[in-house]
């Protein structure tokens, strides 16, 4: 069947889609998400659109408000226009933004990075300040200290290996947003390097803009499309997830995954499947953790297509094809990167890192195993320059072939030679941990539990009999369920001192988020609190005693996990 799913398969499809979808401004409760929505309805045919409030929460993970950009502008009082048209150009909007009434003249005030309460010596009460920090930090600031617009320039994710900085696109809008918990009390426009420098200068003597900005709830909900395809039978089915948010044009990231999970779909539906899939278009994580609030979440596993389109010469790309993490067998990772393994591309594998859908998915209250395929880092990701253009028909065709041949094996049976090549991926992963015995045992055991998984599929009688024999399973603990919420751990249980508190962790972690899931799923399988601890840092490469005491305690104190015992 891998075959015929292969020969119907046509990744042009997909690029004129990625075209098609760029042209949308494809915010939460936006009306360019349901135009979204509405183009791939039209051409994957049978499916439905299910609508979630965005009000309050969905188990940990607070909503933020409706936003549908309108139109407005930013220029310099009597001068030229900074921002011409945010219909035209939406980008420039700061995510969350409030409306301005009617045009505002606003005097602006130069505060630096203006993430800290020292960046603020001069009275900003009422005007705007124009900032180069995080525009979350950034809004905190302004909110304590009165200010009423924000004028942002912030690039994440700088990499001077792929080029990617402030002085070498230095016309690049970045996409920007406010805290999911904002109010409409300040608007923002985010500006490109050359403006934030251009306006600098201007800010030392007495500088003024004249600004606009229309915005309302839009639909005031999520969105989420779902298409099944193949019959109901005794396998679990398997989910196929895609994001479809981010301004206009967010080519790559991620009208691309969204255009691909669209043309796969349309394959699919050309055969009789006798296996379930479902297919889900979202906004990125929120629109899946409000998915599971209401629906089962029995899959067998789940394939995430988040930045699947770079032309890997132009953007500096790599495809990372994610590794379950540690807490949770898995083969499907190592399946589909048997079928990605082509020269002609670069590939890296063997580490989890979240920031997708996938990683609902793979926490332990759902337990399901989940691969994303993403090409990062991106010379171009959440910029204005994050076009279709950028994009590579060649680079459709290596992952939607891959993903079909690997959704094609599974229905119809792997090919011995598929089989011990996936096999053998799983092995390594008990080969090359020489860690401490704790750890060590734990992934001989994870092995031996994906090896288990990946036996209804293929003979690997011999490696898990070898694998068993190096088990001390007086090691394993038994599962004690501590956490009382479904879904990693989202925001809502945050008080001022907590977002602090993360935000300066993060500075010295950088893969604290990660490594705060994956803790709580040791403590949810079992491990005291030590352990679990010992292993999310080996598996993070990270030690963090003092903060993973801290996050246990509060949740406790949230009434959100079990008691813990620190000894």
């Amino acid at each position: 069947m891998k075959e015929e799913f292969v020969k119907e398969f046509f990744p042009q499809n997909a690029l004129d889609l990625e075209w098609e979808l760029s042209k949308f401004h494809r915010s939460k409760g936006g009306i360019g998400f349901s135009q979204a929505i509405k183009t791939i309805q039209e051409f994957i045919g049978e499916s439905r659109v299910l609508k979630y409030p965005l009000k309050g929460s969905y188990e940990t993970w607070r909503m933020p408000r409706g936003w549908n950009l309108k139109d407005g502008f930013l220029k310099i009082a009597g001068g030229k226009y900074v921002v011409g048209s945010l219909a035209l150009s939406p980008i420039n909007a700061i995510f969350l933004s409030g409306k301005t009434k009617g045009v505002e003249r606003l005097k602006v005030v130069d505060v630096g990075e203006g993430e800290n309460e020292k960046d603020y010596k001069k009275d900003v009460r009422g005007k705007a300040i124009l900032a180069n920090g995080n525009p979350a930090r950034v809004y905190r600031m302004a909110k304590k200290f009165g200010a009423r617009c924000v004028l942002s320039y912030f690039m994440r994710a700088q990499d001077p290996y792929i080029k990617r900085s402030p002085e070498l696109i230095p016309d690049a809008v970045n996409y920007t947003s406010f805290p999911s918990w904002s109010d409409e009390s300040i608007f923002g426009f985010a500006i490109s390097y050359n403006q934030y420098r251009e306006l600098k200068a201007l800010a030392k003597k007495d500088l003024e803009i004249e600004s606009f900005m229309d915005v309302d709830s839009g639909t005031n909900e999520l969105e989420i499309l779902e298409a099944r395809i193949g019959k109901k039978g005794k396998e679990r089915p398997i989910i196929l997830t895609a994001h479809l948010c981010h301004p206009k044009p967010g080519a790559n990231d991620n009208a691309s995954g969204s255009a691909l999970l669209t043309e796969i779909v349309r394959t699919l539906k050309k055969f009789e499947i006798n296996r379930e899939i479902i297919a889900l278009w979202v906004p990125e994580m929120y629109g899946t953790i409000a998915y599971l609030t209401d629906h089962d979440h029995n899959f067998e596993f789940n394939i995430n297509l988040d930045m699947v389109g770079e032309d890997q010469d132009i953007t500096g790309s790599v495809l990372d094809v994610s590794a379950t993490p540690w807490s949770l067998p898995s083969f499907i990772n190592e399946l589909i990167a048997v079928h990605l393994q082509n020269p002609r591309f670069r590939m890296k594998e063997g580490s989890y890192s979240g920031g997708s859908d996938h990683y609902i998915f793979v926490d332990s209250s759902i337990g399901v195993q989940a691969v994303s395929l993403t090409q990062w880092p991106d010379r171009y990701y959440h910029t204005s320059e994050d076009t279709p253009d950028k994009a590579s028909i060649r680079s459709f065709e290596w992952i939607g072939k891959a993903t079909l041949e690997s959704l094609g094996e599974i229905i119809n049976g792997i090919p011995n030679e598929i089989a011990k090549a996936t096999a053998s991926r799983i092995f390594n992963s008990f080969m090359k941990y020489d860690a401490d015995p704790l750890t060590k045992n734990w992934i001989t055991f994870r092995t031996y539990k994906s090896l288990e998984a990946f036996s209804k599929y293929a003979n690997v009688k011999t490696l898990m009999n070898y694998l068993r024999k190096e088990i001390n399973f007086d090691l394993i603990p038994k599962a004690k369920k501590m956490k009382k919420f479904k879904g990693p751990l989202g925001d809502s249980w945050m008080n001022e001192k907590d977002e602090e508190w993360e935000f300066e962790t993060l500075k010295k972690y950088p893969a604290f988020r990660d490594y705060k899931d994956e803790l709580l799923n040791f403590l949810d399988l079992g491990f005291d609190f030590k352990k679990a601890v010992k292993m999310a840092s080996e598996e993070f490469k990270m030690e963090n005693l003092h903060d993973s005491e801290y996050l246990v305690k509060r949740l406790k104190e949230e009434g959100l996990i079990e008691s813990v015992n620190f000894r």
